[in-house]
């Protein structure tokens, strides 16, 4: 019984700490994010990471990013798609550069800094969406292309990390024909989402709206879950089923019950859970590290995105909304810093201090992002 005293806790601690920061004017997700902190190991250690709060967590960071796919403007997306690419590829370059040399400079491998890059590559578009979604300013061609970009970027950073693992001889039991079959599995996987696009194009869908919000939800998981198998990122899955959602007459009662539901309990737990995964140990063992992965992670990243997003003739202060929009590392780092650890890509001395960066740039954004829009707002 123990897990229902956890998540009763971490929902109150979410509530209480979310409105604490929402008064003073910060996002709420920062403040579920630091109420994942104050209770987890890091400080009071009331709540230890489990495998049931993961599930949960990852339940919530999936029906947030339907989310967003049902509240995006298609048509909005396509016209920021060149864009959005050209950050999300500059968005990576720049720090998986960034952070090899980093690492070098601490006296490890080649692989190891290497795949460290790699970690530090992806974005964490749920963080971002959280507050863009709150602002009202998911639909602007800043939010747009943040959205475009940060998809685009967990993409490219799992077919980073099928080649790094491919030709560093990392898994060489599988062999590089492996790569090539994972490739052709991932361009199915559009395929079938180009298909389905044609199909509630030209099939008017009627259904009992009774049943919209259950087999939605169903869309949802089967897309995330075919997603994962290909080795792409599940939110992708949730995000591009949530469009296709959205193109239907269903749209609204849908959104509708998936906020409800949502933020009932999963994505909460979404939030607090990252915070829970925060290791004050990490931090002090590898001080130097840390303060040095963190700098560059923040730099490289927003430079990336706004360069990108100046070539693009976007405005400075669009730019800058972009960049620190794209800041945050979130699920797809932390899942790539696992895979490193399991399969001994990276120690564990190490592992903690990585994981410790990519909550603090996760922490960072989102407080850096809510002043920057309400700045264009007013303009």
């Amino acid at each position: 019984m123990d897990y229902i005293l956890s998540v009763s806790i971490i929902l109150l601690a979410a509530l209480i700490t979310g409105k604490i920061f929402s008064k003073i004017s910060l996002p709420t997700v920062v403040g579920q994010l630091v109420a994942g902190v104050i209770i987890g190991p890091a400080i009071l250690n009331i709540v230890k990471p489990t495998s049931l709060i993961s599930s949960l967590a990852e339940l919530g960071v999936i029906l947030l990013m339907f989310i967003a796919g049902l509240e995006s403007d298609l048509n909005l997306l396509k016209k920021y798609l060149k864009p959005s690419i050209i950050v999300a590829i500059l968005g990576i370059v720049f720090p998986v550069i960034g952070i090899f040399y980093t690492n070098k400079l601490f006296h490890l491998s080649n692989v190891e800094s290497l795949f460290i890059g790699v970690i530090f590559s992806a974005t964490s578009v749920s963080i971002s969406v959280a507050v863009l979604k709150s602002m009202k300013a998911l639909n602007t061609e800043s939010g747009v292309t943040i959205l475009g970009a940060a998809v685009a970027d967990d993409i490219i950073s799992i077919l980073l990390l099928s080649i790094v693992i491919t030709f560093t001889g990392i898994d060489s039991s599988q062999g590089s024909s492996n790569i090539i079959i994972l490739i052709l599995m991932q361009i199915g996987f559009f395929i079938l989402i180009w298909f389905l696009f044609i199909l509630v194009k030209k099939i008017k869908i009627n259904i009992d709206t009774k049943l919209a919000p259950t087999l939605g939800l169903i869309l949802c998981l089967l897309l995330s879950s075919l997603a994962e198998h290909v080795q792409i990122s599940a939110i992708t899955g949730a995000f591009f089923a949530g469009i296709l959602v959205g193109k239907t007459k269903y749209k609204e009662s849908i959104n509708q019950h998936m906020n409800q539901f949502g933020n009932l309990l999963f994505i909460p737990v979404f939030f607090v859970n990252v915070g829970l995964n925060m290791n004050i140990k990490g931090i002090i063992e590898n001080i130097s590290l840390f303060l040095s992965l963190s700098i560059i992670a923040v730099i490289t990243k927003f430079l990336g995105a706004y360069l990108g997003s100046r070539f693009f003739k976007f405005s400075r202060l669009s730019a800058t909304e972009i960049g620190v929009g794209m800041i945050s590392r979130g699920e797809v780092g932390l899942i790539i810093a696992e895979i490193g650890l399991k399969n001994n890509i990276i120690s564990d001395n190490y592992y903690s201090t990585i994981i410790a960066v990519i909550i603090f740039t996760t922490i960072l954004a989102p407080i850096l992002l809510k002043p920057i829009v309400l700045k264009i707002k007013n303009i």
